[in-house]
């Protein structure tokens, strides 16, 4: 199967059929329960679809403070959004990914049932629920289906499922604490949490269960780490990322198109670009690295028996977090090009004129200047992300007959809101500036500082408002034991959904108008309503053998019908030995963005048809022009067939090893135009041509470079189209091992690897699949290895966890220098040490370094990703950490 049998790298589920045990009648009061990809609820935690099973003290010793650090140590777990971003669309929110195949093909719930998306989409487009707003805290396990489970669930359970199981009829007080910080003293995090339980079920007839959470952490700071300090990339091959445009600057004369030159009265450093040849005024600045994260929750369940087994339930809770991160100083508008004549603004005198050997023209009064000057007077631009997220359930649940069954209603909202200070109002800072350079008052580019009088005016907030809501109605009924069939109880499930999701996204009205630089604007307003119907069988066809069976029907009100069946057979010739295997399909319903945005965003592509005429190569030839994407109310949804098989092993009760073999064949994918592929086919493919915005063509410039011939990319139009296919195939091992030490302990080896065998995929008209593996975004393979040494208690663990090798290129369709692509970016491995130790009954240490050996990071140095390739905790290094647990009596 995609999952393996065992918890990967936490805990291990022993086969139902252990070796070293007789067979046992099941007592009649043992608990059944409900695992994540059926709905019948079970005895043997085994049946035909494998399920990962990470508990409560595998939590703990994991060091992690975020449900999103917890699942980033997986390797079969990708990160899409670690709440680091400061660029992305969806600043502030937490996402993961399994199989590659990005997070909104990955199906998050919490006690079952779906939580609201996030209120901004990713990339624009890509709708996910925010891990950041499950407080990990009240996290008893959580539950990993890497299988298609469309049949069960409907849509976006296509790479797999990740179910947040919190506690049940707790009695008693808990609190913890978590510290931790980088060696260097930043980027520090501080959390705490109190969960306290009343009444018991079996005995009160009633419990409450009270979780109350909040967490703190400090930025990043790049002057802090040997990385980082110096923004001059070169000396890892890639570009140069210091300030060219501070105290004063640095411009270019368009007119001559010759080398560019420093702002007179330089006070940062004068050098010569490596990349383009310009010579620069460069300065060092400082950059905050990562967010300032404020986050708070409550959250509260509470269940009343009424008779037997029926009871009324009830969850509710809120979490409130603030994002705050810093995208440098306001700048002007990127396309300002500035106009001389007539100027009498003295600074211009103070330019280069003509070389003494003649080989320079220099700047002459009149030619057309781009300034490259931020606005240092002002303080750094803030964006400030504040998410609010309520969640409300109530129901019942209990048995009709000899049916165990299920009603409840769910209600769920997320509101952004996302505030920028010091946004640089386009058109008055352009005719600020213009008058400056003119000598007409204004924002005069060869002063050192310009007054408060002058810079204020430029200058405005932004906001951004955003909401998006959930709302289910469901009932289902299941009865483990319907009927018999060779001699073995057959199980059956079904059920009814009705649900409303909506979205309504308000970007700032000026940064719609197109008045605020270097901003983006994504306005999203639809709604539907989703009905479904399902079942599912679980029928003992032999002794030996199991299948389940599972049909599901979706019926959206705004692209019509889906129906997705389930086949899966678990086998058990021997006792050591369970075979496995499933066949489903799955689908992804257009996200409601895809359907009805407007969207101005910033693309990175590699311009060819200016950087070989120019001589610019590797992360010199990139370009960040604006790409205006548009919503398809005509979209289909998106289609899969997944299959899977696996054995798993297990001669002796602590030796047992799964291998799991996947596949995932998409068709109909949705995805704007790559708008790189449109840039490569400019010329080629008829109307290309006219989704490319330019710059007007530089005389001056194509006379000094031969073969340059179009103006400089400034925009790209890319529609979102029903156009993709990917075929996908991988493994999953994981290996398991304890050997006891009599009186002196025990050790304990886990190895898990998750390796990719093909990853193709189409992302054009009429194209077929090609190889996006060995790439930066498609790695081969990524591997953990846990050594634990356990004792009276104690146990110490370290965990080697290594990343493949990879071409160093973003996609391997790119075109690129091949010296460059073909320099690999080499494998690398991180330690991690933990330590976990009761100091008394009710008292808990956990002590942990992250990084252990302070790895040194790896840099990737493309035209489309000229950075680290590290996750950030990784690449500043060494982090210590201490968590604590006290339980009250």
């Amino acid at each position: 199967m995609a999952s393996t049998l065992a918890a990967i790298g936490f805990i291990h589920l022993p086969l139902a059929f252990g070796a070293d045990q007789p067979a046992a009648p099941v007592p009649e009061n043992l608990e059944r329960i409900t695992i994540t990809g059926s709905n019948i609820s079970r005895v043997n935690k085994e049946g035909p679809t494998a399920v990962e099973i990470i508990k409560r003290d595998a939590i703990e010793k994991s060091g992690a403070s975020t449900v999103v650090e917890l699942l980033s140590k997986m390797p079969s777990v990708s990160v899409e959004l670690s709440g680091n971003a400061n660029n992305s669309f969806a600043k502030g929110a937490a996402s993961v990914a399994l199989r590659g195949l990005g997070a909104k093909y990955t199906l998050i719930l919490l006690n079952g049932r779906r939580l609201a998306n996030y209120g901004f989409a990713n990339n624009a487009e890509d709708t996910f629920v925010d891990l950041n707003s499950l407080p990990l805290a009240a996290i008893e396990s959580v539950e990993i289906l890497r299988d298609g489970a469309s049949a069960i669930y409907g849509s976006d359970a296509v790479a797999g499922v990740i179910n947040f199981k919190t506690k049940r009829n707790y009695q008693g007080i808990e609190t913890t604490a978590n510290l931790g910080t980088n060696e260097k003293g930043d980027g520090g995090t501080a959390g705490a949490s109190i969960t306290a339980g009343w009444g018991d079920l079996d005995k009160d007839g009633q419990n409450l269960l009270l979780t109350v959470d909040v967490l703190r952490r400090n930025p990043l700071s790049s002057d802090k780490h040997d990385a980082t300090a110096n923004r001059d990339f070169s000396r890892f091959g890639g570009g140069d990322s210091r300030s060219i445009n501070r105290y004063l600057g640095s411009l270019n004369d368009l007119t001559t198109a010759e080398p560019g030159v420093p702002i007179p009265g330089c006070r940062g450093t004068v050098g010569v670009s490596a990349g383009t040849g310009d010579t620069r005024c460069f300065t060092n600045p400082v950059v905050r690295l990562s967010p300032k994260v404020l986050r708070g929750g409550i959250s509260a369940i509470f269940t009343k028996r009424l008779n037997g087994r029926d009871e009324l339930f009830g969850e509710a809770s809120y979490s409130h977090s603030e994002s705050t991160t810093e995208r440098g100083l306001p700048q002007f508008d990127s396309a300002f090009i500035g106009k001389t004549a007539g100027s009498t603004n003295p600074g211009l005198a103070n330019l280069p004129g003509p070389s003494a050997d003649g080989s320079l023209q220099g700047f002459t009064p009149g030619d057309q200047l781009r300034l490259y000057r931020g606005i240092y007077e002002a303080a750094p631009q803030q964006s400030k992300v504040t998410s609010d997220s309520v969640r409300l359930v109530g129901g019942w649940r209990g048995e009709i007959g000899r049916w165990d069954s299920e009603a409840a209603i769910s209600l769920n909202q997320n509101r952004l809101k996302e505030s920028g200070s010091n946004a640089v109002l386009k058109d008055v800072s352009s005719a600020s500036l213009q008058s400056g350079l003119l000598g007409n008052g204004g924002y005069d580019p060869f002063a050192y500082w310009n007054p408060a009088s002058v810079v204020n005016p430029l200058l405005t907030t932004t906001e951004r408002v955003a909401t998006s809501r959930l709302g289910t109605i469901d009932w289902k009924m299941s009865a483990p034991d319907l009927f018999s069939f060779n001699g073995a109880p057959v199980g059956f499930a079904w059920g009814a959904q009705a649900g409303h999701e909506s979205i309504d996204d308000k970007p700032d009205p000026l940064a719609v108008a197109g008045q605020i630089t270097n901003l983006g604007a994504n306005s999203s307003k639809a709604s539907r309503s989703v009905y479904s119907l399902y079942g599912e069988f679980n029928v003992p066809l032999m002794k030996q053998v199991e299948m389940q069976l599972a049909l599901r029907g979706d019926h959206y009100s705004d692209f019509g019908n889906s129906i997705n069946p389930k086949i899966a057979l678990a086998w058990r010739p021997s006792d050591q030995i369970l075979l496995r295997g499933s066949a489903t399909t799955s689908f992804k319903a257009p996200t409601l963005p895809e359907i009805a945005s407007t969207t101005t965003a910033y693309t990175t592509v590699a311009d060819r048809a200016r950087c070989g005429p120019l001589g610019y190569v590797g992360a010199n030839c990139s370009y960040s022009p604006r790409v205006y994407l548009q919503g398809n109310p005509d979209l289909k949804a998106e289609k899969a067939n997944n299959y899977s098989f696996g054995v798993v092993w297990q001669p002796i009760r602590d030796l047992s090893a799964s291998l799991d073999w996947y596949g995932i064949k998409q068709r109909n994918t949705i995805q704007s135009l790559d708008p790189q592929y449109i840039l490569d086919n400019e010329d080629i493919i008829p109307g290309y041509a006219a989704l490319i915005g330019r710059d007007p063509r530089n005389a001056a410039l194509e006379a000094r470079n031969p073969g340059l011939n179009k103006g400089r990319i400034s925009s790209i139009t890319s529609p979102y189209i029903n156009v993709g296919r990917t075929d996908l195939q991988g493994l999953d091992l994981d290996v398991k091992y304890d050997i006891a030490l009599g009186s002196w302990g025990k050790l304990k080896f886990r190895e898990v690897n998750n390796y990719t065998l093909s990853f193709k995929q189409s992302t054009t008209p009429g194209a077929g699949p090609v190889s996006r593996l060995d790439s930066l975004n498609h790695p081969r393979w990524s591997n953990s290895f846990r050594t634990a040494y356990e004792y009276a208690g104690n146990e110490l663990a370290l965990t080697a966890r290594t990343y493949a090798s990879t071409r160093n290129i973003d996609d391997p369709t790119h075109s690129q220098d091949p010296a460059i692509t073909n320099a690999r970016v080499p494998s690398y491995t991180v330690w991690d040490m933990n330590f976990n130790t009761k100091l008394m009954k009710n008292l808990t240490l956990n002590l942990g370094i992250n990084n252990l050996f302070d790895k040194a990071p790896i840099y990737a140095n493309t035209a489309y990703k000229d950075d680290f390739v590290q996750n950030q905790n990784d690449l500043v290094g060494r982090y210590i950490y201490a968590n604590m647990r006290y339980q009250f009596q």
